[in-house]
């Protein structure tokens, strides 16, 4: 098992919370972000930025603008998980992961912390998250069956969105603090110990689904997930991909599913979704061929 942080007993005022941001592109929304952060009330905070070999100005912001925060370049892009990974080698206490194009308010990550610290066994904790208009955001699935996987693949829902009502946890009322299967991964509080007994994300996982199977093997363990509307935070949702063809990012999300279902249900589930991927990957190709010369769509999975 690996062992997270270094001991904080030989750390004057070490951190409560350590804070990873994977970055990949999208400076503005990075700065934004690494504001937000620094002006954290309520509790010491570390901010480790993991950059996944940014063409854009990444690395050099964070250098220049920030002299707080620490910086992992890489210089490939490793993926999500691998990129977490990363951080938490060199993380304290327990650990946030926070898109980059996520901004929080001075209090959230405090009253994460706060929700985390009073319940025993909750290992992981999720905020209300709001588009920049302040439209509140889905953030709360279930665990997905196998038929689910494939409905997301065949898009559906899209249509027909009763079809996903279970995964999508379309009954869930937002106002009020639960115990849910799974918060989505852009802003996602995980106790020290936690940590500890789960291990590391899997990277088998480029970019996806990684959060998803994070939560289950917390559960498997023994640990719930938390979702609280105490806590805010604004999305901007899918900044860094936005203007990648949606064949790639198809084709990312066909990676994903692929794993997920092989890992959680075997691979005869996996060669079950086949009518699905084809779908997915005729859909892809369609998208962008009719969306040529327009301004790139942010895109939901």
């Amino acid at each position: 098992m690996m062992l997270f942080a270094r001991s904080s007993s030989t750390m004057p005022n070490p951190p409560e919370v350590t804070a990873i941001v994977v970055s990949f592109n999208a400076p503005d929304e990075l700065r934004r972000c690494l504001r937000s952060l620094l002006a954290t009330t309520g509790l010491r905070l570390r901010v480790i930025v993991v950059d996944n070999a940014s063409t854009t100005s990444n690395q050099q912001l964070v250098t220049s603008q920030f002299p707080r925060v620490e910086l992992i370049a890489n210089a490939t892009n490793r993926g999500f998980a691998a990129a977490v990974n990363q951080g938490l080698i060199r993380s304290v206490g327990d650990v946030v992961l926070v898109n980059p194009d996520v901004g929080v308010e001075p209090s959230t990550l405090a009253t994460m912390h706060t929700r985390l610290q009073a319940h025993q066994r909750v290992g992981i904790v999720g905020p209300r998250l709001y588009y920049p208009d302040g439209t509140p955001q889905a953030s709360v699935k279930r665990f997905p069956r196998w038929i689910d996987l494939a409905l997301v693949l065949s898009k559906l829902p899209n249509f027909f969105p009763r079809l996903a009502r279970r995964y999508q946890a379309l009954d869930i009322d937002y106002t009020q603090e639960q115990t849910v299967d799974q918060v989505m991964g852009a802003c996602f509080m995980i106790r020290h110990q936690t940590l500890t007994e789960v291990g590391t994300f899997d990277e088998g996982f480029f970019i996806w689904f990684e959060e998803v199977d994070y939560c289950w093997r917390a559960r498997q363990r023994g640990w719930s997930t938390l979702y609280t509307p105490a806590a805010k935070a604004s999305h901007v949702r899918g900044a860094s991909f936005a203007p990648q063809p949606s064949q790639f990012k198809q084709r990312l999300l066909r990676q994903s599913i692929r794993f997920y279902c092989r890992k959680h249900f075997g691979w005869l589930a996996e060669l079950g979704l086949a009518p699905a991927l084809l779908i997915s990957a005729i859909s892809g190709s369609l998208i962008d061929r009719f969306s040529l010369r327009k301004p790139p769509a942010t895109q939901d999975f």
